[in-house]
């Protein structure tokens, strides 16, 4: 049933296709029939060379056909014929062939695009609450089985076809016997059929061990670094192994019983055929050049049950990728992104933070009626430990997650309101972990703003004091950086990043500890850049390290997910309050302010 509904669901989605496949499956199908056929008027040549006695009711209609096509009635013809319609047939088994690979590229192509799409499509709480060896194995591994289902499915249509014909050819020869070599061939394939079972379960055990797998293979070199660091290489490659070492299993059972069907079948095949015909001769006098044909198709019918059974099994195998894929885009679509119809062109005044609350599922509140206001062309800063819900916060205006209570605003409208994607277009966000694409330079700037001029380019490097070590490098704008910027220093990586940021000319700029892992000199070139960057675009800072906003035209300082300092740098320093215990412990506050003060004020 599981099949039924797998092929049924395949055939809704991609109806043309599978149609147009069955009708080249078709002609093949017929070509192949006729040119068995064509061998029986080659045979009865050589048995009857007059034409004359016992010959084959095949061999006088095809003569007929050539007589009212004016050929010559001759042996050489008759293989002439034979070689037409093998050449025909050949011609259209490629075509069809070729034809299904087609199809099957453009179902994998749907399939992954339709996917991709569902994914990011959603909020990202789809991608922080989802298991990323999961994701990646959707893509990797389930939706190529899929592709491949598809193509099993044209497979056992096709084979269905040919079964069809061919049966057809000793069904005109002897109905009889053919009944009784197709009732007994399908009374032993019967509980073949069975094995579909066992081969669901080996599918939902090689999806779930694929999924481990590259769970385990995603982690060892996301976090190579520190696999390396620690010297326990070792220990993850036994986890490594006991994880393929399950997949392998589960893939070794499937293999096995996927090559053992048409085997187990293939004796009890032949003792049908053999059977029926010692019937046709013994029994219903059929002429030898028939008696030959009619064994010839009977061949080529025992491979075709045999494959068909193994693909109809084969299919259960493939169903849990089907229903992973399935199950991953649902879960994806019911968690889409929610958007608005008002596009954003420009930040117009202000954007508001009113009476915040946010928790992440299952989790004490992370944010506690927040409000905060951010105006266009200043630069405001959040600060605070870690865990304050600095971050968070972020997250909440640029849409990735919706509050619990109170509401974002951009200009009075909601931010929900508006076409969330246009929104995002036109904001810059420079993350902790400065990312890079395993590209050029020039391509990571240009993935911000694909219509960038060099002019544009240079100048955003320049205001993000990226140029200078640029133009050192053997290549320039075109040195390629390496997987996720390896080949970068951390403060290089940082401030391509910003470059690309500030590149599409944003009206809102998010650095979220865009310092935080440099060292002193890199932290201080960009927060020259960054002193430079304010004065033509609204910023909105997240910091640990308070140097990187003393020039700030209002900071919130944010603690247990609540605000509770606002105002400018020198203000929150001579309050002696939580900032400037913050400032002191990095060494920046002026005041002479003690622990004992700061508990006191606390």
């Amino acid at each position: 049933m599981k099949t039924l509904i797998f092929t049924w669901t395949l055939f809704k989605k991609f109806p043309v296709l599978f149609i147009s496949n069955v009708v080249s499956i078709t002609l093949v199908g017929l070509i192949e029939m006729t040119s068995v056929f064509s061998i029986v008027p080659v045979i009865d040549t050589f048995l009857h060379p007059d034409l004359g006695g016992d010959i084959s009711d095949v061999t006088k209609k095809f003569i007929r056909c050539m007589e009212l096509a004016g050929v010559t009635i001759t042996k050489i013809n008759f293989l002439i014929i034979l070689l037409i319609f093998i050449i025909f047939q050949s011609v259209f088994i490629i075509f069809t062939r070729y034809l299904l690979q087609q199809t099957k590229y453009s179902v994998l192509r749907n399939l992954i695009t339709e996917t991709y799409n569902s994914f990011f499509n959603a909020r990202w709480h789809f991608f922080s609450n989802t298991n990323r060896g999961t994701m990646l194995n959707t893509f990797n591994r389930e939706i190529t089985l899929v592709g491949d289902s598809f193509e099993s499915i044209c497979i056992i249509f096709s084979d269905i076809f040919r079964l069809g014909f061919y049966i057809a050819v000793p069904i005109y020869i002897s109905w009889q016997s053919t009944l009784i070599a197709i009732g007994s061939g399908l009374f032993f394939a019967a509980p073949l059929l069975l094995l579909s079972r066992i081969n669901f379960r080996f599918g939902q055990k090689s999806t779930s061990t694929a999924n481990k797998y590259v769970e385990v293979l995603q982690e060892s070199f996301g976090a190579a670094k520190v696999i390396l660091g620690y010297g326990n290489q070792y220990k993850n490659m036994e986890k490594l192994d006991k994880a393929f070492e399950q997949h392998s299993k589960a893939i070794v059972g499937f293999s096995t019983l996927r090559n053992a069907t048409p085997k187990i079948f293939e004796p009890f095949g032949w003792l049908s055929m053999i059977f029926a015909i010692y019937i046709a001769c013994e029994k219903f006098a059929v002429p030898v050049a028939e008696v030959a044909i009619f064994a010839y198709t009977l061949l080529r019918v025992i491979p075709l049950i045999g494959n068909i059974v193994t693909q109809k099994n084969s299919l259960s195998n493939f169903s849990p990728s089907h229903e992973q894929v399935t199950y991953m885009n649902n879960l994806a679509k019911q968690q889409v992104q929610k958007t608005g119809k008002v596009p954003f062109t420009r930040l117009g005044r202000t954007i508001e933070l009113k009476g915040i609350q946010f928790a992440y599922p299952n989790h004490e509140p992370v944010l506690n009626n927040i409000n905060a206001v951010i105006k266009k062309g200043k630069m405001t800063a959040f600060v605070g430990e870690s865990g304050a819900g600095k971050s968070t916060l972020i997250d909440l205006i640029m849409g990735f997650y919706e509050p619990d209570d109170g509401i974002v605003t951009i200009d009075g409208i909601p931010l929900f309101e508006h076409d969330i994607i246009s929104f995002r277009q036109r904001i810059g966000f420079v993350p902790q972990d400065s990312i890079l694409f395993n590209t050029s330079i020039r391509n990571n700037l240009l993935w911000s703003k694909d219509d960038a001029t060099e002019n544009d380019i240079i100048e955003a490097c320049k205001l993000a004091n990226a140029h200078d070590f640029i133009m050192e490098m053997p290549h320039g704008y075109d040195t390629v950086v390496g997987d996720r910027g390896v080949l970068l220093s951390g403060g290089q990586r940082q401030r391509i990043v910003l470059a690309r940021a500030i590149l599409r000319k944003p009206e809102l700029l998010i650095l979220d500890e865009a310092t935080s892992a440099l060292d002193s000199q890199s932290e201080l070139l960009i927060q020259e850049a960054i002193e430079e960057i304010a004065n033509k675009t609204t910023i909105v800072a997240i910091a640990h390290r308070l140097s990187t906003i003393a020039r700030a035209d209002w900071i919130y300082v944010l603690e247990n997910g609540c605000v509770v300092e606002q105002g400018t740098y020198h203000e929150l320093i001579s309050s002696k309050g939580k900032f400037a215990y913050m400032a002191r412990l990095q060494g920046l506050a002026f005041n002479n302010i003690t622990s004992k003060e700061f508990i006191v004020r606390k």
